[in-house]
């Protein structure tokens, strides 16, 4: 394939934007660049350490020529992808990648020349001025019962969803994109309880303002949807603390919605209205019901009440309490040191200040995924701050 011809690739990562018109525009370009196909599983093949496609026929649509053949870079959930398919270690596949990429090669290309049945292969076509010689990105290799969900089909299942159940775009509060990953956080400020308790002696890391003024945990939620089989399409309820903006997202009482349909035929997929138009209206009510359900005063009465049984044992070892929770969680070593310096500058000696601390490096973390994933884990890391400072 002549990739001089191709546009360059779409932008594919945000971090804590609040424009939804921005988020769209990305995801209407990410749309425009896309490729699915079908392919045997003995097709597929290694070249330097890239996926090559070839021998596909040429798709002639209402949009032009799209040519699928070419070599196209992996991602590191490809990476996990061809591990799990072929029965690698995905440690050592990525040391095949960086130290010896031939090998690398000869691994993936003969197992797969023994191996039977399709997989979905979800392509992002498009130029990289750094590797003039790729066709895109290759974004999963997955089951061909995989059941598309994309991500601007979710963002606009979720607003109208919103919008049905009175709120709207002006609510969300976060945006972030990762190649595995999309994240909308919707904060409701308008519905919200006291929660001095729970912020009692506290203040933000960002400006030192004290919780006692900003005393309020405001209702809110959090969406997630992966299109490259990194997790089901989510929703959680996502509390925010007025005083610092710190989110507390309780996984235990989502909804979660696994990607599986039926098997897909051979080829190029391009989707059809009906499958899509379905998923949309199974968003769309699931948002609705996320609403009636987590955006209440009733419900966030009895989060922070659930919260206080926890937040309020103090922490007299407070180096050990941050090294012990950061062992538990697998918290990195930068992590464990942004928790404790923003403990210690919250002023807040309690295992609820175990609580902001971490939610609050969570807003720092500049990899989407990562933040997420800490920010999930802030009542666990109360909870067993709690118990080690009781011991």
């Amino acid at each position: 394939m002549n990739t001089s011809t191709l546009p360059v690739l779409p932008q594919r990562h945000l971090r804590g934007e609040t424009d939804i018109s921005q988020l769209v525009a990305v995801l209407q370009d990410q749309q425009a660049a896309k490729l699915d196909l079908v392919l045997p599983t003995n097709q597929i093949r290694f070249n330097q350490g890239l996926l090559s496609i070839a021998d596909q026929q040429v798709v002639l649509g209402a949009d032009g020529v799209t040519d699928p053949n070419g070599l196209y870079l992996g991602t590191e959930a490809v990476d996990q992808q061809i591990a799990d398919l072929f029965s690698i270690p995905v440690r050592y596949l990525r040391r095949m990648r960086a130290e010896h990429v031939e090998l690398l090669d000869t691994n993936v290309n003969e197992w797969a020349a023994r191996a039977e049945g399709k997989r979905l292969v979800r392509l992002l076509q498009g130029s990289d001025p750094e590797d003039p010689t790729t066709s895109g990105i290759v974004r999963a290799v997955l089951s061909d019962r995989y059941a598309i969900r994309d991500n601007i089909d979710t963002v606009f299942s979720v607003l109208q969803g919103l919008r049905e159940a009175g709120l709207d775009g002006s609510n969300i509060s976060g945006i972030d994109l990762s190649d595995n990953r999309l994240y909308l956080a919707v904060n409701v400020p308008q519905i919200a309880v006291d929660a001095k308790e729970l912020v009692r002696g506290y203040r933000s890391p960002f400006d030192s303002r004290p919780g006692e003024e900003l005393p309020l945990l405001n209702a809110g939620l959090v969406f997630t949807n992966s299109e490259v089989g990194r997790g089901a399409f989510e929703i959680f309820p996502r509390a925010v603390l007025q005083v610092c903006k710190n989110g507390l997202t309780r996984k235990v009482d989502g909804f979660r919605k696994i990607h599986l349909g039926g098997r897909l035929e051979e080829g190029t997929i391009n989707w059809s209205t009906a499958t899509v138009d379905a998923a949309n209206e199974f968003v769309r009510q699931q948002v609705k019901d996320a609403v009636a359900s987590f955006l209440s005063e009733g419900y966030l009465e009895n989060l922070r009440d659930d919260l206080l049984k926890d937040a309020g044992v103090e922490v007299v070892d407070v180096v050990g309490t941050v090294e012990f929770v950061s062992k538990k969680l697998q918290y990195t070593q930068t992590e464990q040191d942004s928790i404790l310096a923003d403990f210690i500058k919250g002023g807040q000696v309690t295992s609820g200040g175990v609580l902001n601390a971490v939610t609050s490096v969570a807003q720092r973390i500049e990899n989407p995924d990562r933040a997420y994933e800490v920010e999930a884990s802030a009542i666990e890391a109360m909870q067993v701050a709690a118990k080690f400072a009781a011991v």
